[in-house]
């Protein structure tokens, strides 16, 4: 459990430092650019690019990389013949698609969004670049998976380039080409990384072979797929509807998504990435006593973290994105607009992490074909809803849908544990996160109410609101002994009463 441990904390330091060079990097897109409609098609590129991604990527966490785990404890070079398969795949898929974005990037802009056919003709190699940018991304989330199934936690160390690179690119060039150029060259580096510790700490050979794919391997991969196709069009339909809607809005989006995916991308994902690793060896060694324990000790650590900044943030939206983005480019309408979205994007995140720990629960108990009906379903039905949503209450309808869906699809996802799973006490735990939401929103309200009297610099009006939420919610938790718990999961010396 120890490395596990290391593993997480390693991966959630480097990610944050990771987040500081993306955040700045974001300040200065907002000085800038503003929100204009060419950092509307760059932000569209980026929020499509992470639709097609978590579509993907969901081969690997549900499928790919679980059975690669089960054949390596049997036979190695076995494991290593499936995990090259795959590579091989990608590596194609990536050329056919970066050489017909090369030769046809208008049209293809302007099949995949609403924008004009004058915006896409300008934004050519823009669209090139992001086709690198995605299949380099993708490639290298891959071979990440991989090496930390092996426990090579040692890769994290290059994580902040993700957001360095750019960042120095950004500075050095002030155009949003450059960006791609940055990121693609992270990932490039980190390629190649994995590709030599993996070679070196496990003996790999990166040669083609024949992988050994079961019955229920390829049942899964049929069953999963139309749900995973299904839930892209769910995340990729309310964001072409925007791109059809006034100039900035897609802007307004995303400058609300660097904030509100932060939380995802330096806590819950690196956390559940590394967990999950631990439960499905115990899946594979039917340890499921153990497993259990390993999930909701999981969740209770994400939960104990997000809840009270996600609670903070959504009551305090329109301070924050004034303190942080208003200025240069970025008026006080763009202001207005991020917030709209931000205050309920981040009430999602919560959701985000409970369900990203179910469905690798799902994954390592191979339980993928079983399960696929329910969610295609509930994907198509808000796939309508958030066409109609945008279509006729306008690009706010997104984020309230957004926030819905997350909360729809944990109620399912607990009712499909109870079912497949019975051995998780998944039902005492999920009012345990309500009460831990409802008691922070609490907290805020008696803040933002007790110093509502104070209408000066914001950066003040957030430490005074801020400090004196976090002390009451301190309060309370250390109360109901939450913090004792809290030290406990963390394996901490200090002590509490």
């Amino acid at each position: 459990m120890e490395n596990y441990k290391k593993g997480a904390a390693l991966s959630v330091a480097a990610t944050v430092a990771g987040k500081v060079f993306s955040f700045i990097s974001s300040l200065l897109l907002a000085f800038y650019f503003g929100a204009t409609v060419k950092t509307d098609i760059y932000f569209y590129l980026i929020l499509i690019c992470a639709v097609i991604t978590g579509w993907l990527s969901s081969i690997n966490v549900s499928l790919v990389l679980p059975e690669f785990m089960h054949q390596r404890e049997k036979s190695l070079n076995s494991a290593f013949n499936l995990a090259n398969c795959f590579l091989y795949i990608y590596a194609a898929a990536a050329l056919i698609f970066c050489t017909a974005a090369y030769f046809f990037p208008a049209q293809i802009l302007g099949f995949i969004s609403a924008f004009s056919p004058a915006e896409t003709a300008q934004a050519g190699n823009l669209m090139f670049l992001s086709c690198v940018y995605f299949f380099s991304y993708f490639i290298m989330s891959y071979l990440i998976s991989l090496s930390e199934s092996f426990r090579l936690f040692g890769i994290y160390f290059l994580t902040p380039l993700n957001t360095l690179l750019p960042l120095l690119a950004l500075l050095a060039f002030k155009n949003l080409e450059a960006m791609f150029l940055g990121y693609i060259s992270a990932y490039w580096i980190q390629i190649l990384f994995c590709l030599y510790i993996l070679r070196r700490k496990t003996g790999w050979i990166f040669k083609p072979g024949r992988p050994e794919l079961n019955r229920k391997f390829l049942l899964n991969f049929a069953y999963s797929q139309p749900s995973a196709f299904a839930w892209a069009a769910v995340l990729y339909a309310p964001i072409f509807m925007i791109s059809s809607t006034q100039a900035g809005m897609v802007s307004a989006v995303n400058y609300s998504r660097m904030l509100s995916d932060s939380p995802t991308d330096i806590l819950t994902s690196k956390v559940n990435n590394v967990a999950k690793v631990k439960f499905t060896c115990e899946a594979a060694k039917n340890q499921f006593e153990q497993m259990a324990q390993t999930i909701i000790k999981t969740d209770k650590f994400n939960m104990l973290l997000l809840v009270p900044f996600c609670v903070f943030t959504c009551m305090f939206a329109e301070d924050i994105i004034i303190m942080f983005f208003k200025r240069g480019g970025f008026t006080l309408q763009d202001a207005h607009n991020t917030a709209k979205f931000l205050a309920m994007l981040i009430m999602a995140v919560p959701f985000i992490g409970l369900n990203n720990n179910i469905s690798n629960t799902f994954a390592a108990l191979r339980i993928i074909k079983e399960i696929t009906p329910r969610y295609l379903v509930l994907a198509l039905v808000f796939t309508a809803f958030f066409i109609a949503g945008v279509k006729y209450y306008g690009a706010y309808a997104y984020p309230v849908l957004f926030l819905a869906m997350y909360a729809v699809m944990t109620l399912m996802n607990i009712i499909t544990l109870r079912r497949f799973a019975p051995f998780i006490p998944y039902g005492r735990h999920i009012f345990w996160v309500i009460k831990m939401i409802t008691v922070s929103f609490l907290c805020a309200a008696a803040a933002k109410a007790i110093f509502a009297f104070y209408e000066g610099n914001v950066f003040i009006k957030i430490f005074i609101n801020g400090s004196f939420f976090v002390a009451v919610n301190a309060a309370v938790l250390y109360w109901a002994g939450e913090l004792s718990g809290f030290k406990k999961l963390m394996g901490a010396k200090w002590k509490f009463r």
